[in-house]
């Protein structure tokens, strides 16, 4: 994914028991941007759909995967 490239994150909020879907470039951004503190937040990443011709489905991701904060990911 190419640098400053808007990714989707799913956080939940451990202490009120909310979440939130937030377009942002990271994880951190995404806290921000609904004024979490990324420590209380349980942050998840939505993966895109690949293209894979050796599944029967033709298709391979396409779900969440975990975030650890401070985690660089290139």
């Amino acid at each position: 994914m190419a640098e400053g490239a808007v990714k989707t994150y799913r956080l939940y909020h451990r202490i009120q028991k909310v979440s939130n879907d937030v377009e942002a470039e990271s994880a951190q951004e995404a806290c921000q941007k609904v004024g979490w503190y990324i420590a209380d937040v349980w942050v998840r990443e939505r993966t895109p759909v690949v293209a894979d011709l050796t599944s029967e489905s033709g298709h391979r991701g396409g779900g969440w995967k975990n975030v650890t904060p401070g985690e660089v990911r290139p």
